[in-house]
């Protein structure tokens, strides 16, 4: 199973100093993007990304540090699927791996129960639905 992260240790662990990888969080799903470190590394041009949250920073197109952070508080659907299509271009990136998650926010619960569910549902898919009992009883009315 995969680690989970608070910021603090996605900071400390994650910021390409002293020789440690560099990872960065989308949507509370940590990736270690060191192989792209042209991009991420120590005076590139998304430094400002190693060891950080930077859901809002991608779904706004945003460096600066207030951008910095996993909330999606105010944003429009469009700035989110801009978001969602970096966290697909992170997750299929045949260099940069997942490596853990960040801790829940209460804040963020709708988003992680939406990405548990499709996750529950493609193990659903391939376990006959024995893993989940509220998963089984959705499949028993079907």
């Amino acid at each position: 199973s995969y680690p989970t992260f608070t910021a603090k240790e996605l900071e400390e662990f994650g910021s390409g100093l002293d020789g440690t990888p560099i990872y960065l969080s989308v949507f509370g799903r940590v990736y270690d993007v060191s192989k792209g470190s042209k991009f991420y590394g120590e005076g590139a041009s998304y430094s400002m990304f190693a060891g950080k949250d930077v859901t809002r920073a991608l779904c706004l197109g945003c460096k600066q540090p207030k951008c910095l952070v996993r909330s999606t508080d105010g944003l429009t659907e469009d700035q989110i699927n801009e978001g969602k299509r970096w966290l697909s271009f992170f997750h299929l990136h045949d260099k940069y791996n997942f490596v853990g998650k960040m801790e829940s926010l209460d804040s963020e619960a709708w988003l992680d129960a939406l990405i548990e569910e499709a996750i529950s549902q493609k193990n659903d898919d391939a376990n006959g639905g024995e893993d989940d009992d509220e998963t089984q009883e959705s499949t028993d009315t079907e």
